[in-house]
């Protein structure tokens, strides 16, 4: 790509110092401000509404602390900083009455929501902000209020690279075309932002070209990304199907040479109770919402379909959701074979407005773990059962505290997106009632979040948004979305997101557009989907790099990197009976790996104990661990599942490799009284092969045939210890159906150890 100048008048000096992209960053960072954090305490802000400042704590710093108690409520500090730069943020808080979220402003500028979630004082990572040489105004506005604020600290900003450790696709079987422009975005990361816009929904105000018109009528180009809905063509129940996405993207991808990205909002029938499966429904008697109670307890009150059915095989739930996703891959396919490939961004938005219950989408009304399997069940569906390989999988992701808790995985994940909505704000005086104020921020404090959050595995992008902000504010503040897409103007003028100048004045939209730190659609390459690439996957102590040609010969080459493993923590909260239970967890890394670690728990360093454990993975890099917490006192609530090591042996060069790998899920379960039959995992009282078919069921299927799993046919606990023949204590894995098996031929007797050291 050729090198970039901005065009835009008055940013020359600007486009200079930031010529070459994260070496100039990381020398105007580095000389902000020595590496000093400076404390600023709430007690001592500018202070209004009806919150107020409290002193009857004695852990909070000073003995005071400032009560955020309305929704507009406002606490103002004055920090000042010799040198203009990037500052991390950080708020000492409680949230004694609950989760809260509030909204940070630096210097009169929305930066995003702020979740607070703990009940006791406790660190909240606000993310890097800009700040100016001299005085600057850091202001805590209530959303939700009632909300505890101790102090402020402030230091100089260490950004990491703007580069995605797994620039690749998730599914190993994508098409050239998908992997060529996922090659393409990850060229772009950190160094340009690719300039998008949303078309309208059929039977809108206008019609489908009229934002994209806009667009070129005021600055000259049209955009680069196109944005989709699939949320008349791809639907069951009988309206809108005539709407024609499918072909749109075509025509934009094929012929125009355009990158495509869709989203699906899936509508359910609002009295699902007495729907059936296949029949048509009125968009009027649809939704896609979530509309909770008033305490937020008893679930989605928009519809009666229930959310958590979805994933469970056999419910009415079950049947809908998978006949949705049928008629989805008709379209999908039809993509497919056009060699077209998309950005799929479904079950977008599900944590809503934060935590377990915060959903405005049907998808995410059961919390978290349910949502994370649908997500799971939509990905394999398509893309196992429907042969579907031009995706590119993004997820909606918030910068809230707990937000990683609906993440899918680095398996099912290509782009993480955030969805900028910050120029409506709720004013005093009009309480609940949203205004509109422009804000052009960058928000860097978000895209710094939600980047390091995820370990920068995957890039990061403006899925949505209102205002794109402007190119001085994404340079300077070094916010490397990988790209914006504007949503559509509404019905209205409060919802005009392009058009209306509370969101994008026409001035800043002709400067990004002109811009060439901005790729628009006649920048794209004319070889975008048809070049040869290469595709390089990282995983534990390998490198493997995949040159794709339109031959269907394919070149890999492996050779091995530094990895170097570092401890990994994963918190759990104990079940408060514990006794006769085994912590049962899953790990996933390298092949034949060695991993070990603890449970750790304790109240502070000096109580804290170690329950130790350790394994193999077996050939597909998988390791069950069970640990006995029946010790673990019933004061102790939470503890920590720790990995202190990862490693694989190299024959070559009599030496082990660090490997990298991480917790996938973790359970409790109750142990049976009964005696151990070692190999009996069916119960039956005698071992053979269907015992051996069960085990292999089991760790192929856990949902399905695990413990927990929904088949009549699924393992039992007892039978879990049972099947644990081989190195008992080590968990179940495949080495345990093939002890069976060769227990079966007399080869051997069960238990078996491989290792003397494990009897």
């Amino acid at each position: 790509m050729k090198s970039k100048f901005l065009k835009k008048a008055g940013a020359a000096l600007l486009s200079a110092t930031m010529l070459t992209n994260t070496a100039a960053f990381s020398t105007f960072i580095s000389d902000a401000a020595d590496s000093t954090e400076t404390r600023y305490e709430f007690e001592d802000a500018e202070i209004t509404g009806t919150g107020s400042i409290k002193t009857d704590d004695a852990e909070a710093s000073g003995g005071a602390y400032y009560f955020l108690e309305g929704n507009s409520d406002t606490a103002t500090l004055k920090v000042t900083v010799e040198t203009t730069g990037m500052y991390e943020l950080s708020i000492r808080y409680a949230a004694a009455y609950g989760e809260k979220i509030q909204n940070l402003y630096v210097n009169g500028v929305d930066q995003g929501q702020i979740s607070f979630t703990s009940k006791t004082w406790a660190d909240a990572n606000c993310g890097s902000v800009k700040l100016n040489a001299g005085e600057n105004e850091i202001m805590i506005k209530g959303n939700w209020g009632w909300t505890n604020f101790d102090y402020l600290t402030v230091k100089p900003a260490t950004l990491p690279d703007i580069k995605a450790t797994q620039p690749y696709t998730c599914d190993t079987k994508a098409t050239i075309e998908t992997q060529n422009l996922m090659s393409y975005l990850s060229e772009v990361y950190g160094n340009n932002i690719i300039s998008g816009q949303q078309e309208i929904y059929m039977y809108g105000p206008h019609d489908f070209e009229y934002e994209f018109e806009y667009l070129k009528d005021t600055t000259g180009h049209y955009p680069a990304i196109r944005g989709f809905d699939y949320l008349n063509e791809a639907n069951i129940l009988g309206y809108g199907t005539e709407d024609g996405t499918t072909d749109r993207i075509i025509d934009w991808v094929k012929n125009r040479n355009g990158i495509a990205t869709a989203s699906w909002h899936l509508t359910v029938p609002v009295d699902f109770t007495n729907y059936n499966v296949g029949d048509s429904v009125t968009y009027e008697n649809a939704t896609y919402s979530c509309k909770w109670d008033t305490d937020k307890t008893k679930g989605n009150t928009a519809t009666n379909f229930n959310t958590a059915n979805v994933v469970k095989e056999g419910t009415k739930e079950n049947e809908y959701y998978l006949a949705a996703l049928e008629e989805l891959s008709t379209y999908l396919l039809k993509l497919q074979d056009a060699n077209v490939p998309l950005i799929f961004r479904p079950l977008h938005e599900a944590e809503g407005s934060g935590g377990e219950t915060g959903s405005w989408f049907w998808w995410g009304a059961a919390g978290s773990e349910v949502y994370k399997e649908i997500w799971k069940l939509t990905y394999k569906t398509l893309t196992e059962d429907y042969g579907i390989h031009n995706i590119i999988w993004e997820w909606n992701s918030y910068n809230y505290e707990n937000s990683a808790n609906w993440y899918p995985g680095d398996d099912y994940v290509d782009i993480i997106g955030y969805d900028k909505y910050n120029c409506t704000v709720y004013l005093e005086e009009n309480n609940w009632q949203p205004s509109l104020v422009h804000n052009d921020s960058a928000i860097s404090s978000t895209f710094y979040g939600i980047m390091q959050k995820y370990g920068s595995a995957k890039m990061v992008s403006m899925a949505e948004n209102d205002s794109f902000s402007t190119v001085d504010n994404l340079m300077s503040e070094k916010a490397g979305w990988l790209y914006f897409c504007t949503w559509y103007d509404g019905d209205q003028e409060s919802n005009h997101f392009l058009t209306n100048p509370l969101f994008n004045t026409k001035e800043d939209t002709i400067a990004m557009y002109q811009s060439d730190y901005c790729i628009t659609l006649d920048e794209l390459p004319a070889d975008l989907y048809t070049k040869n690439g290469e595709v390089t996957r990282t995983t534990a102590a390998t490198t493997t790099t995949t040159t794709t040609t339109a031959d269907p010969s394919v070149t890999t080459t492996t050779t091995t990197t530094g990895f170097t493993f570092e401890q990994k923590s994963y918190k759990i909260d104990l079940p408060e009976d514990r006794t006769e239970t085994d912590l049962v967890f899953e790990i996933e890394g390298a092949p034949t790996a060695s991993i070990g670690g603890g449970v750790g728990y304790g109240t502070n360093a000096k109580d804290w104990t170690n329950l130790e454990w350790s394994g193999n993975a077996d050939a597909d890099g998988k390791l069950t661990i069970k640990v006995d917490i029946s010790e673990i006192p019933s004061t102790i609530t939470t503890a920590e599942i720790q990995i202190w090591w990862s490693n694989v042996w190299d024959s070559t060069k009599e030496a082990a490799d660090d490997a990298d790998c991480d917790l996938v899920k973790s359970s409790f379960v109750k142990r049976s009284s009964g005696t151990v039959l070692y190999g009996d995992a069916n119960c039956d009282d005698k071992v053979d092969l269907s015992d051996a078919v069960m085990l292999l069921q089991a760790i192929a299927n856990e949902d399905k045939y695990g413990v927990n799993g929904t088949s009549e046919d699924h393992i039992t606990a007892q039978g879990l210890i049972n099947g644990d023949c081989a190195d008992p204590g080590s968990g179940v894995t495949a080495l345990d159906a093939l002890s069976i098996q060769k227990y079966i031929a007399e080869i051997c007797t069960l238990p078996v150890y491989t290792d003397s050291s494990t009897k």
